[in-house]
């Protein structure tokens, strides 16, 4: 019974961080079909989604693996329902921070709820990717890149 129970517990977490990549996804072709962003800044953009679509893929076998339903991504229209007004690439650059910063935290905080080791693996190494993202696109800000000693954790709701 508890092994029941903890496999639906990790399937909830992995469907959960599946939701975030599916968003990520999406707000970067949005990024990218909005025309505001300049030559390389796109081509980070869309090395950056096609790391998203890299994390939804795993997460999407071993959803798969355990006997799970992965979520299906939504329409962008919905998506995009939530972004805030992006006018420029300042704009979507300042937007994609707060997407990575918040993907690299949630990542995290799912590391010790899963029950599976391995799947804890999996959440610490994406998001450390998501870091990465952050960071990058920190500096192409002209921030600083590494603006904290530990990724904070999501505040509780």
């Amino acid at each position: 019974m508890t092994e029941h129970l903890d496999i639906q517990n990790d399937l909830g977490l992995l469907n959960r961080s599946l939701a975030g990549e599916h968003f990520g996804i999406a707000a970067y072709q949005a990024a990218l079909d909005s025309g505001l962003l300049e030559d390389g800044v796109a081509g980070v953009a869309k090395q950056f989604q096609s790391d998203h679509k890299g994390h939804a893929e795993k997460l999407v076998g071993l959803i798969k693996s355990f006997g799970g339903t992965p979520v299906e991504p939504l329409a962008a229209a919905e998506y995009a329902k939530d972004y805030p007004p992006l006018t420029s690439q300042e704009d979507i650059l300042r937007y994609a921070v707060t997407l990575e910063q918040s993907a690299a935290s949630g990542h995290l905080s799912t590391v010790a709820q899963f029950k599976n080791p391995e799947l804890s693996e999996t959440a610490a190494s994406i998001s450390g990717d998501e870091a990465m993202h952050w960071s990058v696109l920190l500096g192409a800000l002209g921030e600083n890149p590494v603006p904290v000693t530990f990724i904070p954790l999501p505040e509780a709701a």
